[in-house]
């Protein structure tokens, strides 16, 4: 099977609560964009037009044709054309474009490159899903940062290791890297220390960290420091991901649901197969704190297993804490579904793929709540 073949592949649509009018204190922005993530796009509109306090509800994947809002206070241009993205003012509102108004996601998906029964498996599993959902774990993208498999950003963090975080961001090349990521990182590995011979191939987010080693060169925490709030926090919440993500997958253990494992860059998603009514009400209604020192959970099984995953670590929830001081940067809780049920499902019959003589394509459209992984029901749907 073949995931994004091309953009157009997997449409995604947003869709928020939110009333426009001609005037208010915000200009709301419908962007398209294609080969951008959401942050890039973001960076590129407050630094080349000057849109000033720009926010946004979600993060689209750049492998994706994305319709999304973001909000920029009045006074920008009424459209904006680029390279595989564009910005229209479609109205404004008094309220911020952000999570708080997300209402979710519409997709539409194409898999390709279909054996028969690769196909025959999505068309059976589909009833299943749309009645039974799927566990609502966490993909590949929001646990990207330790994609090289040496560890996540957060824990060095945690343990102060300033040196070895900025190791992993800027010094760890990965096999799922680009080749020229790759080689950047291979030849900043190599200068190790001599900073003035890094900065050239270090990612422009990560220039000041390393510009302030050049003057200090031993001073990795405040290095650290330097570094985009918003690229700390993605380092935080991914190391959170994978905590519940293992949560998650130990309490199906517990229950002796996990018929289906599927190995991921981070270790494995567990799925069910066929629940009993009574077990997919307690899936149903069951929640998974973001592990954090706040963390309450509502079950004593999922506060075991919680702390079992954090034991392997060498943590406790209480240790989940930055040794840096940075206004409004820690480990926050909030609650997560253990399961989603999909809404508006439907499933075409197979057709000859163009791109991939001999094998066949299907589409898939479905709508799921904010923060749930259209790729989650991709892998569910060709379990079997």
């Amino acid at each position: 099977m073949k995931l994004k073949s091309r953009p157009e592949d997997f449409r995604v649509e947003e869709k928020l609560r939110l009333e426009l009018r001609k005037r208010g204190r915000y200009a709301v922005y419908q962007v398209e964009k294609r080969y951008w993530n959401t942050l890039d796009v973001i960076r590129e509109l407050e630094h080349k037009y000057r849109l000033q306090r720009v926010s946004r509800a979600g993060l689209k994947d750049r492998y994706s044709l994305s319709t999304q809002f973001l909000s920029a206070l009045p006074g920008g241009p009424r459209a904006i054309k680029e390279k595989n993205f564009s910005a229209v003012l479609v109205g404004h509102s008094d309220e911020p474009v952000s999570r708080d108004i997300l209402l979710g996601n519409r997709f539409t998906i194409v898999l390709r490159a279909l054996r028969d029964s690769e196909a025959q498996a999505v068309l059976n599993n589909m009833p299943l899903v749309k009645t039974q959902g799927f566990p609502n774990y966490y993909d590949e993208q929001r646990v990207g940062s330790a994609r090289h498999g040496q560890g996540f950003i957060a824990r060095k963090l945690i343990a102060g290791h300033y040196n070895g975080a900025l190791k992993l961001l800027a010094a760890t090349p990965s096999a799922l890297d680009d080749r020229q990521v790759r080689r950047s990182r291979t030849l900043v590995a190599e200068n190790w220390g001599d900073w003035q011979k890094c900065l050239p191939h270090v990612d422009y987010q990560a220039r000041p960290a390393f510009k302030h080693l050049a003057k200090r060169k031993s001073d990795f925490k405040g290095a650290v420091k330097l570094l985009p709030r918003t690229m700390l926090e993605l380092f935080i919440n991914a190391y959170q991901a994978w905590l519940w993500n293992e949560t998650l997958s130990g309490v199906l253990a517990r229950l002796k649901l996990a018929r289906y494992r599927l190995g991921y860059s981070q270790g494995e998603f567990s799925f069910y197969d066929r629940l009993t009514p009574r077990q997919l009400k307690y899936l149903l209604n069951l929640t998974i704190p973001a592990p954090a020192p706040s963390a309450l959970t509502q079950s004593d099984r999922v506060a075991e297993v919680m702390n079992e995953v954090l034991c392997r670590e060498g943590l406790e929830l209480k240790d989940l804490r930055l040794k840096l001081r940075l206004r409004s940067l820690f480990f926050k809780s909030w609650d997560r579904s253990a399961v989603v049920v999909p809404r508006n499902c439907n499933v075409s019959q197979p057709k000859p793929d163009e791109l991939y003589p001999g094998r066949s394509k299907l589409t898939l459209g479905f709508f799921l709540p904010p923060g749930s992984y259209a790729t989650m029901v991709t892998k569910r749907l060709t379990l079997g």
